[in-house]
């Protein structure tokens, strides 16, 4: 008996069109297995159902199907090519109120041309599209060649979407140095090396600035409150004319609306939907007189930005007048799946602990993140860095990430490292990993407790989620 996952996903516009009809394809194939995940529409009557499924049980029943039929969600259209099935495709429609905009329908559409899903334009051709998925065999998959060896599904689709032209940099223009990857790799320790440069200035994670700093008002690296940070203070003045000119609940929800790994082909696109587009370049312009002014506010000539999100980086691409570099910091993908199963306290907000993730949640994001950070080298200046091989030989690392980020004189710009030893000053970062309040000498040791204290199901379980990936990055499948 072949089995069908329906699937609408989360967004509170109910899906109607889609459940009405798997319902009633329910109850005249009682031949296949029907299940439906319903989200805001009203519920089936036949086949299995649920409202809402988390990932782990979307994973499972995506694990289970013999075919998939989805809406227009690039994550969910991921997730499925992941398992080897090419979806079938129904996109949102704001006709029938299921969505804002047209988006859907041209980012379903630009990928079933690129081959990457089955595209359906109505509900009536469904039923044929949809038998002939559930007789095609599993391994007749997304395993396509549009993405480069080694980077996952969820490259096709940035490689899809994204433009090829590398941008030429501009001499002149403010160097932004951007740290991408998954959370967990040694960014904040990377970070911190390299703002000890002359000419540097690291910020930290700024795409938490105005949520956690002007908002939230919680502690700047430098140990004082957002609102009493003289550097930060300046910025501001610079930048907007003082903080106060802005409304903090308005900047939180204008990043929000605009950057999100759901947006990804807005992001890439954002020509799609003319109202995200609107906010978009509102939102771009706001982050260009950031820049300028933290440059304007500190002298330096290159700023490191250690957010890692891969949609803040596709952000930062289109920011007029800078030179946005990508130093791209991998980690083995067990070692990070463990250690986001560990609670870690945030000091600046009285303790409150940072997120923990299972290892199914913490495997897709690193297979997303590196996918999403590794296709920007179509477009920017790229370097890779392992944090095995930062800790291993830090010297030989940040003397390439110098010269990468333009600074290039010589070995005794890094006086503030001895042997494994590295001293840094107190910084201006506004978010990150508590290592940020750090100052004096700080010792680069290799964390790797995942090998002691991982379960070997857990290491099998995120090495099967990741392991293209990994080989691309050079580790081996194999635990020690």
């Amino acid at each position: 008996m072949s089995r069908l996952l329906v699937t609408v996903g989360t967004d509170f516009h109910p899906f109607q069109r889609l459940v009405s009809w798997a319902d009633h394809f329910a109850a005249r194939h009682p031949q296949h297995e029907v299940f439906i995940q319903y989200g805001a529409a009203r519920p089936p009557v036949n086949g299995e159902r649920a409202r809402l499924l988390d990932h782990s049980q979307l994973q499972t029943e995506i694990a289970r199907a013999d075919a998939v039929v989805c809406h227009g969600g690039p994550a969910t259209i991921t997730d499925i090519r992941r398992s080897g099935l090419v979806p079938v495709c129904i996109a949102r429609h704001p006709s029938f109120h299921e969505h804002v905009d047209e988006h859907q329908l041209r980012f379903v559409q630009h990928i079933a041309d690129a081959g990457i899903v089955i595209a359906a334009h109505d509900i009536d051709a469904l039923d044929a599209l949809v038998q002939q998925a559930l007789a095609r065999p599993r391994n007749a998959s997304a395993q396509g060649a549009t993405a480069p060896s080694g980077v996952r599904q969820v490259g096709e689709l940035i490689a899809a979407l994204s433009p090829t032209t590398v941008t030429t940099p501009n001499p002149d223009m403010l160097k932004v140095v951007y740290i991408g990857g998954q959370g967990r790799s040694g960014t904040t320790l990377l970070e911190r090396a390299l703002g000890e440069l002359p000419g540097v200035l690291n910020i930290g994670e700024s795409v938490h600035l105005w949520d956690r700093g002007l908002r939230d008002n919680e502690l700047c690296g430098c140990g004082k409150p957002f609102s009493a940070c003289h550097f930060w203070q300046s910025v501001g003045e610079v930048a907007f004319g003082g903080w106060g000119e802005l409304d903090a609940d308005e900047a939180v929800d204008l990043r929000f609306s605009v950057d999100r790994n759901r947006y990804l082909p807005l992001l890439l696109r954002p020509g799609l939907s003319p109202r995200y587009q609107q906010r978009h370049a509102q939102y771009l312009d706001r982050l260009a007189r950031l820049y300028q002014a933290l440059a304007e506010v500190s002298g330096a000539r290159v700023i490191i930005d250690s957010s890692k999100h891969a949609s803040y980086a596709l952000l930062l691409s289109r920011v007029g007048g800078i030179d946005l570099r990508m130093l791209h910091v991998v980690r083995d993908s067990r070692a990070v799946a463990h250690a986001w199963t560990k609670t870690i306290a945030r000091p600046e907000a009285g303790g409150t602990p940072m997120p923990v993730y299972g290892p199914a949640k913490a495997a897709v994001l690193w297979d997303v993140q590196n996918a999403v950070i590794e296709q920007m080298q179509r477009r920017h200046p790229y370097l890779r860095v392992r944090y095995e091989d930062f800790v291993e030989a830090p010297k030989d690392v940040l003397l390439a990430a110098a010269q990468f980020a333009g600074i290039d004189d010589g070995a005794s710009i890094l006086d503030f490292l001895d042997g494994d030893v590295l001293h840094v000053n107190p910084s201006h970062t506004v978010a990150g990993n508590p290592m940020r309040f750090a100052s004096g000498d700080i010792t680069i040791t290799s964390d790797q407790s995942w090998h002691a204290e991982m379960a070997t199901s857990r290491r099998r379980f995120v090495s099967a989620l990741t392991l293209p990936l990994q080989r691309h990055y050079g580790y081996g499948s194999r635990t020690r």
